[in-house]
């Protein structure tokens, strides 16, 4: 993609996230005037994960964003020594069937570096919170909690599964508004923690010498392990335990920053572990993983397409979805990220080729249509996943 010379219209792109950072990176290459708004407070004023895996798709995306330079770049955010294969196993870390690292085997990245790498040369707001958008007279214009407002030719919602921008819409556009997805909770929670990875957990770890090992368990539990490293480059183990949810007024549930609260969802995990006969290296992990350690749960979500088709969703094209915001799906298959970056791609491809002056609700119908029939068949493909590790846990 080139960068051409253009009378620059005004992208507004909500959420600093991957998504929103690499469709910044295609646009500005593009020839476009962004600005991400990001409702964090600074960069660092919140974790932002481990590890990310991303395959062919992905990584096709990516080179059409960033520069050469940039692209060349990745490699520095690459984690080392951690196997790009996947194992299956029962909670007595017996192994139900192995795949090798294949054709199409993913890249596992640090997700901050990656993050850090996709920041530069973007103009981001922070501490940036949406509360509405108006789409009037040709522009879209948003506001702030802080009182202030940014006026555009676009807004993207790249703002994650509980867009605030996806739930606007119905309020914006009424009877006018086409198909939106309705991205709902699975009921499900993961936990996480890591540890310094030490010769020893090489040793007790076996199966996680070739890649990511997923633990299936009783009562639809189960335990993803794997090996990875800090944004220091310190080498640790990470896992995360998922669990059905039962009790929302749990006292993990409502998670905040303190030790007190990381506490009570890592004695959560150990109890959970304890009472069911889970392999005692696994036990372990858990166990010995610093309380200062443990992340906030996360609630996995998916996605319930409309039965009809009806784009653009807004009236204007004005504005749109991207990533999460758009279709989230669970995690089996590791393919959410690698379609966030498609999505990126997509539309600015769309947008650099797109003849002045811009038909917005064309280009935006033709990105809607394309984007929807891809991720459609990723959501079922992943739900699918999800229901077959649970088969494959009922017949052990």
């Amino acid at each position: 993609m080139e960068k051409t010379s253009r009378a620059k219209n005004q992208i507004l792109v909500i959420g600093a996230g991957l998504g929103g950072l690499a469709l910044a990176q295609g646009l500005v290459l593009a020839g476009f005037d962004v600005t991400v708004f990001e409702r964090d407070e600074s960069p660092v004023s919140r974790a932002q994960g481990y590890r990310i895996s991303i395959r062919s798709l992905g990584m096709h995306a990516l080179a059409a964003l960033l520069t050469p330079k940039k692209l060349s770049r990745l490699s520095t955010a690459k984690v080392r020594d951690v196997g790009d294969g996947f194992t299956c196993a029962n909670e007595k870390m017996e192994p139900f069937f192995t795949v090798p690292q294949g054709q199409d085997a993913a890249v596992q990245f640090l997700r901050s570096e990656l993050r850090s790498l996709l920041q530069e040369g973007v103009n981001i707001q922070w501490n940036k919170r949406l509360v509405t958008f108006e789409d009037k007279d040709d522009q879209v214009i948003a506001h702030f909690k802080d009182g202030s407002c940014a006026t555009g030719d676009l807004l993207v919602g790249c703002d994650g599964s509980g867009s605030i921008v996806r739930e606007l819409l119905p309020s914006q556009y009424g009877n006018s508004l086409g198909s939106i997805p309705k991205v709902v909770d699975s009921n499900r929670a993961i936990f996480g923690g890591q540890i310094d990875r030490t010769s020893e957990w090489d040793q007790l770890l076996p199966l996680n010498k070739s890649g990511l090992v997923r633990f299936l368990g009783p009562h639809s539990h189960y335990m993803g392990v794997c090996f990875s490293e800090r944004a220091d480059r310190s080498p640790t183990v990470f896992w995360a335990f998922s669990e059905e949810i039962e009790d929302r007024g749990a006292p993990w549930y409502q998670f905040d920053q303190g030790l007190e609260c990381r506490k009570r969802i890592l004695d959560h995990c150990k109890q959970l572990m304890e009472d069911e006969p889970w392999h005692a290296n696994l036990k372990k992990l858990v166990s010995d993983t610093p309380v200062e350690a443990i992340m906030a749960p996360w609630l996995t979500r998916t996605t319930q397409f409309p039965s009809s088709d009806q784009f653009p969703m807004v009236p204007t094209g004005r504005v749109t979805l991207l990533g999460d915001a758009a279709h989230a799906m669970p995690t089996e298959k590791g393919l959410g990220g690698n379609n966030v970056f498609e999505d990126a791609r997509l539309l600015s491809a769309l947008l650099a080729s797109s003849p002045k002056p811009i038909d917005w609700a064309g280009m935006i119908e033709k990105y809607e249509r394309e984007m929807f029939v891809r991720v459609k068949i990723a959501v079922q493909e992943s739900e699918n996943a999800a229901e077959y590790f649970r088969s494959l846990r009922s017949r052990s």
